[in-house]
């Protein structure tokens, strides 16, 4: 009976040496392998990306794409983000990340000068070797300067001046790094409006429209009324629209107006004035 009662409280201990490691491996091929990549795997990892703020996505599609990509080359999303940005909506490659997949291709930079008024390299790449930079005096006529308050531009200078000269490096020697992808200051510039001098104020042409419209009128009056000036001026200072002494040519611009809208009125009107007929 007790060695029964003992038999039946035996407890099974583990072993020390038993492996509590997750089942998942952290090897992002193999987790990508495990969610497959369908339609419905790439939406849900595009929505925690699009959601979580990390990647600046402005809607839910921009993650989707984030994830496709993802899965496609086997990242992480912080994989994908130590390498790429999203500047208003549009996919740009960091600076330092084409520097380094330049380098993994065997290519090579020795800065002359790094600093606020240029960025300056010579730059061997595949037998190449060239002397390639990006000056302040480039950013002028490209539009970048004079700097817009808050801009890259105002506040580090010559990290702008650098990540300039290494995407035009790159593009030159090594283009399979960066295969058409900008930086994020180069696609922040696109987007900016360009702080070019203000245009040349054109020459200004002084025309005195009034005098010229008081002359064009009253040519108008006298073509019209000359042949009746008599008449005319007589009906006009009949109807106190001018004063003994004056003539049709100092009526207000209202009469004119009016005379000149309808001469053949305003000459029936004043014949009609000389002329009264005798019942």
């Amino acid at each position: 009976m007790s060695s029964n009662l003992q038999t039946s409280l035996t407890v099974a201990v583990p072993s020390q040496t038993q492996s509590l490691t997750p089942a998942v491996s952290p090897d992002s091929g193999e987790f990508y392998s495990r969610i497959g990549t369908s339609l419905e795997a790439v939406k849900e990892l595009g929505s925690w990306i699009a959601r979580s703020g990390v990647f600046n996505c402005q809607k839910d599609e921009q993650g989707n794409m984030i994830a496709l990509e993802c899965l496609a080359t086997r990242k992480t999303p912080f994989d994908f983000k130590r390498e790429f940005h999203l500047v208003n909506g549009s996919l740009t490659m960091r600076s330092d990340a084409m520097l380094a997949g330049y380098r993994t291709r065997g290519g090579k930079v020795i800065w002359k000068q790094f600093d606020s008024t240029a960025a300056i390299g010579i730059w061997k790449y595949d037998g190449n070797e060239c002397e390639i930079g990006f000056t302040a005096e480039d950013a002028k006529q490209a539009g970048l300067l004079p700097a817009k308050p808050g801009s890259g531009w105002q506040k580090d200078p010559s990290a702008m001046l650098r990540a300039r000269c290494i995407s035009k490096a790159i593009r030159m020697l090594a283009p399979e790094v960066v295969a058409g992808v900008y930086t994020p200051e180069e696609a922040a510039d696109f987007t900016a409006t360009p702080s070019t001098p203000a245009a040349p104020t054109p020459t200004r042409q002084t025309v005195n429209v009034t005098p010229e419209s008081t002359f064009s009128l009253t040519d108008k009056l006298e073509q019209i009324l000359e042949p009746h000036s008599d008449i005319a001026n007589a009906f006009l200072l009949s109807k106190n629209l001018i004063k003994e002494g004056q003539n049709f040519r100092d009526v207000s611009t209202k009469v004119a107006n009016m005379i000149v809208s309808d001469p053949d009125g305003f000459i029936a009107k004043a014949k009609a004035f000389s002329s009264p007929t005798i019942e």
